[in-house]
C-alpha cells in the first residue's frame, strides 16, 4: 500500500529533541480548534487514535509530519506558522520547507533493517511488571512481540489491515533507555531490528509517537 506523508521543516531554526513537547504545546495553544494538532476533544476527552500529525526534530530542525486527515490541517496552518514561541522566547522563521513523499506500508517480500532514532516507549503499565521478572532472552522475545503489535496500531492509523500478523517476522536487539517523561522515570528502548514490513520514514511506534518517541528510520 502506498501512502503520502508531508513534512513541514522550519529549516532556519535549531532545537533539541527535548523541545518537542514545548513545540507541540505551542501549536496546540495557537490552533486549539485543530484537534489533530493536540488530540484533545471537547469535554476533557482525548482522541486515542494514532496521531496523523506528529512532531519531530529532523537534522536539528523542528518539523511537523502529517498524513491522512492531518494533511488538510497542515495546509490550513502552513502560512500562519512563521514563528515558534518556547518559554516566552520568540523564534521567527523565514525558511519553511514542505516535502511531500510517498512510502510503502505493509508486509514486504524482503527483510528490511530499521533503527529507533529516539527512545521507543514500548511498555504499558500493565505489562511493565511482567517484563521486569523476565530473563534476558524472554525480554527480547517480548519486545519483538510488542513491536509487532505496534505495527497494528500504525497500520490502523493509515486504514490498512495487516492480512496475517503471523506472517510478520521480527528480529532485533533492544537496549533499555530510562527517560524522564512528565516528571516520571519511564523505561524506554533503543536498538536495531529487521522485519519483513514497510515502515514509513520518521513514523513513531509505541506510546507517544506524536511527541517524538519511537521514531524509526531505515538503515542500509
Amino acid at each position: 500500500m502506498k501512502i503520502k506523508i508531508v513534512k513541514v521543516i522550519f529549516s532556519d531554526l535549531i532545537f533539541r529533541p527535548s523541545d518537542i513537547p514545548k513545540i507541540r504545546g505551542y501549536f496546540a495553544d495557537k490552533f486549539p480548534e485543530e484537534t489533530e494538532l493536540h488530540k484533545h476533544l471537547p469535554g476533557s476527552k482525548f482522541d486515542y487514535k494514532f496521531p496523523c500529525i506528529q512532531y519531530r526534530i529532523i537534522n536539528r530542525h523542528p518539523a511537523l509530519i502529517a498524513f491522512g486527515r492531518g494533511l488538510e490541517v497542515i495546509k490550513k496552518i502552513f502560512f500562519k506558522s512563521d514563528e515558534i514561541i518556547i518559554n516566552n522566547d520568540l523564534y521567527k522563521s523565514f525558511e519553511k520547507e514542505i516535502i511531500c513523499s510517498e512510502y510503502e506500508l505493509g508486509i514486504a517480500q524482503e527483510f528490511i533493517n530499521y533503527r529507533f532514532i529516539s527512545p521507543w516507549m514500548a511498555l504499558k503499565e500493565e505489562n511493565y511488571a511482567k517484563y521486569k521478572v523476565m530473563d534476558g532472552a524472554e525480554k527480547q522475545k517480548f519486545l519483538r512481540h510488542l513491536l509487532r503489535e505496534n505495527l497494528k496500531t500504525l497500520s490502523k492509523g493509515f486504514n490498512y489491515t495487516i492480512p496475517d500478523i503471523e506472517q510478520v517476522k521480527v528480529e532485533g536487539f533492544f537496549i533499555e533507555k530510562p527517560v524522564n517523561f512528565k516528571d516520571n522515570k519511564m523505561l524506554c528502548f533503543l536498538g536495531d531490528f529487521t522485519i519483513n514490513f514497510y515502515i514509513p520514514e520518521y513514523m513513531g511506534l509505541g506510546k507517544q509517537p506524536s511527541r517524538g518517541f519511537g521514531v524509526v528510520r531505515r538503515i542500509k
